[in-house]
């Protein structure tokens, strides 16, 4: 007797033969899927990682490195050099623009003089610890008990300045939009540099980083180089390395 197992994944055949009661034995028969077990090319390898390998945050923070082809990358069409001390615009929001600032570890955002992401929590909170002169809780947080009334109301200021800029920028929906963007740059900085794989970029974060290389210019619907790294966006909107 000859039965066929059929699936989405494979076709195959079994011979069956004379066996004991309820106790059938059958032997693969279907010669090309066990060539296909045996082909090296089409075996997976190395799939198995520790999750720390692609969580992003384990590579934030550390100083960018330059990329060994940077200087090639000059003369490429349809290129850009992210470096520490670089700038760019990344549009006009109520008459001034959201300018991004590459430093030696990060990147950060304003709009006009205002600090915005992740460059306003740093600001608000070098403040809180300018007030405390370093002061801390049992626990290692800064003991805002000990702040005066005229330094709470001071935070308070700070705290409306920042949400006068939300406003301004279009609101809150579209101010955290603008700073997902912004701060994606960080991600593809490290990526272009070979500091962070590919793996490690969330789904979504292909669509921020896509979006704000169209913000300073550069055309994604075709090979695009960032350090000295050739890209492309596929069909469905992942960036990829390219040889």
């Amino acid at each position: 007797m000859r039965v066929e197992a059929n699936n989405a994944y494979a076709s195959v055949m079994y011979q069956g033969y004379a066996a004991n009661k309820r106790v059938p034995n059958f032997a693969p028969q279907d010669s090309l899927y066990q060539e296909s077990l045996k082909d090296e090319s089409k075996q997976l390898k190395n799939v198995y990682h520790d999750f720390s390998q692609f969580n992003p945050m384990n590579f934030l923070g550390t100083a960018y490195i330059r990329s060994k082809i940077m200087e090639s990358s000059q003369s490429q069409e349809n290129s850009i050099n992210l470096t520490p001390g670089t700038t760019l615009s990344l549009g006009e929001y109520s008459g001034q623009d959201v300018i991004l600032s590459i430093g030696d570890s990060s990147v950060s955002m304003s709009w006009g003089s205002n600090p915005i992401g992740s460059a306003y929590v740093k600001k608000f909170n070098e403040t809180i610890n300018r007030m405390l002169n370093g002061q801390r809780d049992e626990n290692g947080i800064p003991d805002l008990s000990k702040l005066t009334r005229e330094q709470v109301a001071e935070l308070r200021e700070i705290e409306r300045g920042h949400e006068w800029t939300i406003m301004q920028m279009g609101g809150v929906e579209q101010y955290e939009s603008i700073r997902r963007i912004g701060e994606s740059f960080d991600h593809l900085i490290r990526i272009a540099n070979g500091q962070m794989p590919m793996a490690s970029l969330s789904p979504d974060m292909h669509g921020k980083i896509k979006a704000g290389l169209e913000m300073v210019g550069i055309d994604t619907s075709k090979p695009f180089y960032v350090n000295g790294q050739k890209f492309i966006f596929t069909e469905g909107g992942a960036l990829r390395c390219s040889e």
